[in-house]
């Protein structure tokens, strides 16, 4: 049971000095004519066990029990953690990520730090006003689909909302909006909405509220500068951040601050980039190409569009040298051949020794590091395939007759999808599925908006391991779908064609231009897959 010691309503120094309290505010009186600093009336929360209780019991209670029973919204905010939360709290740890020692912050073989949101969130001040709430609300959510509990849910939205009306308040604060706890925040209000965000009809509010927190995120960054992210727990919450910036920036094909030389460098001066920074600072001049390919295919000068055109193929070029440059130096890491796939360990085990590689992918910094370079590599080359078969047709540049090998972005795309079981394994818990939402998302819009039969396949595939996570609670298919209906307008070419395969394809074309609505692009699919 909770409880509050003691009976009086005094503030603490008078009861700590036995002496009668005229319960004034904020400050008593006594103390104040006294001299003494008056330490205020907030009341200790202490747990009571009635009887030891095992951790499964503990969760089976906690699963059981409805929020109304312990008032979170209404704890006093200068208090630790009641008993409720600090269980909450250790409960949602677990679902995140099932094995501790994956939570560990240490090096990978490869020189990997281990970067995650949740070593940092426990570091920060967890009273502060909007990050109590936001991390609350992410907790009691996904403790609510877990347990199917429907009043932990509510709960959840309660604490939502608050977060959202703390955050208001805080950007207004010019010393909060320096905070890490404010930067905690922000990112802990994306990652709800990407897991358990609006269930409203209207399909892009879920991918809309997500960008909305995602910018939020990198203004906030912005206002700090290169410079201002001085400590360590700033750093990585910067770090983290910067690759949901460039996901969103590729996503709406339009670059950032983050892609300047200043951003790419500064942060680094205290600490030098790692091999998967290295990675970011390429990932983030891909929106650059894009947009500039989009602006292309806008321009109504020939000449003009043939002279641009034939210099972003260099710049492509150019681009992918980098790319392998950092794949090679990577693989000199290494004493084994880093693999095409990465495999399960039941599927290392029941898969002839000839078909798999000899690199056994133990490191999960490591595999999620593989599926971002698959990924740029997949963005990357179908641009690069595009631009060639439109300087090819127009005859008038002096190019190579056939791309190099390597140039397939079909192979990075079945790369992603055939490593996607991977990440999604239960003792990986949310935190592969988080990781992976980025890879997962643009391979499936490359099979959807490929005409190649071969990709049927593969599409079926990650259709599978998506409606997989729909039966672990985690509805990240809905999240995508919502996310390409906020970036892509909505339109229509053919009324038979399927919405989901046509905003994909314009969207690899570089169309994002609006055209005419469907009744059935409002509403969210059936399912997730």
């Amino acid at each position: 049971m909770v409880g509050v010691p003691g009976r009086s309503k005094g503030c603490k120094t008078c009861r700590k000095r036995k002496k009668g309290c005229d319960l004034q505010q904020p400050a008593c009186g006594k103390c104040i004519r006294g001299g003494l600093i008056c330490e205020g009336y907030a009341r200790q929360w202490t747990f009571i066990a009635n009887e030891p209780v095992t951790r499964g019991d503990a969760i089976a209670v906690l699963a059981r029990r409805s929020p109304t029973k312990f008032p979170l919204t209404f704890l006093p905010d200068q208090l630790n953690r009641t008993a409720f939360e600090t269980q909450s709290l250790s409960l949602f740890f677990d679902l995140y990520c099932p094995t501790k020692e994956r939570l560990v912050p240490r090096s990978s073989t490869v020189g990997l730090d281990f970067r995650n949101w949740i070593t940092v969130v426990q570091k920060l001040d967890l009273e502060d006003a909007a990050l109590r709430p936001a991390l609350l609300a992410f907790c009691l959510a996904r403790i609510g689909v877990s347990h199917n509990d429907q009043a932990v849910s509510e709960q959840a939205i309660k604490l939502y909302g608050t977060a959202l009306k703390e955050m208001n308040l805080a950007i207004r604060d010019g010393k909060r909006i320096h905070t890490d706890e404010i930067l905690a925040a922000a990112k802990l209000m994306a990652h709800y909405e990407m897991f358990h965000g609006s269930t409203t009809p209207e399909l892009k509010t879920r991918g809309t509220n997500w960008k909305a927190h995602t910018e939020g995120v990198i203004k906030l960054i912005q206002v700090r500068g290169p410079r201002g992210l001085d400590s360590e727990n700033a750093r990585l919450l910067f770090i983290d951040s910067r690759l949901s910036a460039t996901v969103t920036a590729i996503v709406s094909r339009k670059p950032n601050f983050f892609a300047t030389t200043a951003w790419r460098t500064l942060p680094f001066e205290s600490k030098p980039k790692d091999v998967s920074d290295e990675l970011h600072n390429i990932m983030a001049t891909l929106p650059i190409l894009l947009e500039e390919y989009d602006l292309i295919q806008a321009c109504q000068n020939d000449g003009e569009a043939h002279r641009r055109r034939l210099r972003l193929f260099q710049q492509c070029q150019a681009t992918d040298h980098t790319l392998r440059t950092w794949f090679a130096d990577l693989s000199s890491k290494l004493s084994s051949p880093l693999p095409s796939v990465i495999r399960t360990p039941a599927e290392q085990r029941s898969t002839p020794e000839h078909d798999c590689f000899s690199f056994e992918v133990s490191d999960h910094m490591l595999a999620i590091t593989l599926a971002l370079y698959w990924s740029t590599c997949m963005l990357l080359y179908s641009l690069i395939e595009m631009i060639f078969n439109s300087l090819r047709s127009s005859g008038l540049a002096d190019i190579p007759r056939r791309l190099p090998e390597h140039v397939d972005p079909h192979q990075s795309a079945t790369s992603i999808s055939r490593s996607i079981g991977y990440f999604i394994r239960p003792e990986m818990g949310i935190w592969g599925v988080q990781l992976v939402g980025f890879p997962l998302g643009v391979a499936f819009m490359y099979f959807l908006s490929s005409e190649d039969a071969n990709g049927d396949e593969e599409r079926q595939r990650l259709g599978a391991n998506i409606a997989a996570m729909s039966r672990m609670g985690l509805s990240l298919g809905t999240f995508l779908t919502s996310l390409q209906a906020a970036t892509v307008p909505w339109f229509v070419t053919d009324e038979s064609e399927d919405p989901w395969r046509a905003r994909s394809r314009l969207w690899f074309r570089g169309n994002l231009r609006p055209q005419t609505r469907r009744d059935e692009d409002r509403r969210l699919p059936p399912s997730d897959v």
